[in-house]
């Protein structure tokens, strides 16, 4: 005989698991976390104050000379390099947990070893992307320039933009559609 529904036999949950204390979570102690609280706290304040500033004083040039021009690659750079400064940070606060440390050296494969890795790597990528900034700029001016003097500095200033932009688009192509890692 079957029992009704009601009297089914349900399953005991099974209680959570217990965590050590010890535990680190995203690599961070809990003696950390006070830290890492504190951190966040400044970057909020920090990005709250830029955005209340922003609200009452909006600056944008008469007339955009080079000095502006260059401003503002530098105020765009800063968006870039942001996440470098915040792994950064990520660091300062590992630092203080001497069990991911021979020494002065951090272990292999642990979490300070991998955030080191990733803003040394993220640096490298910034320093390609602002110098590869430069050369758009430079190439954009040639061919501006060049719209108004003379057409062979007008090809120039395109060839700079323009051939880059299509061999990053075939690279991307050949290691995308067909699996073709090409090292530069």
């Amino acid at each position: 005989m079957q029992r009704p529904i009601e009297q089914k036999h349900h399953p005991k949950r099974r209680p959570a698991a217990r965590r050590d204390p010890r535990v680190k979570i995203l690599g961070f102690n809990p003696r950390q976390w006070p830290f890492i609280f504190v951190l966040l706290g400044n970057w909020l304040f920090a990005g709250l104050f830029f955005g209340i500033v922003k609200l009452f004083w909006h600056w944008t040039p008469d007339a955009w000379s080079v000095g502006d021009r260059i401003a503002l690659v530098i105020k765009d750079a800063v968006f870039a390099i942001l996440p470098a400064v915040l792994a950064i940070c990520i660091v300062a606060a590992q630092r203080l947990d001497p069990s991911m440390f021979v020494g002065r050296t951090p272990k292999p494969n642990s979490a300070v070893d991998i955030n080191n890795r990733f803003i040394l790597n993220t640096v490298e990528q910034f320093i390609l992307y602002f110098i590869g900034n430069a050369g758009l700029g430079m190439g954009r001016v040639l061919f501006w320039v060049g719209y108004h003097y003379n057409p062979y500095v007008r090809a120039f200033g395109f060839g700079i933009t323009f051939y880059p932009t299509v061999a990053v688009y075939l690279w991307l192509i050949l290691y995308v559609v067909f699996g073709i890692h090409v090292d530069l």
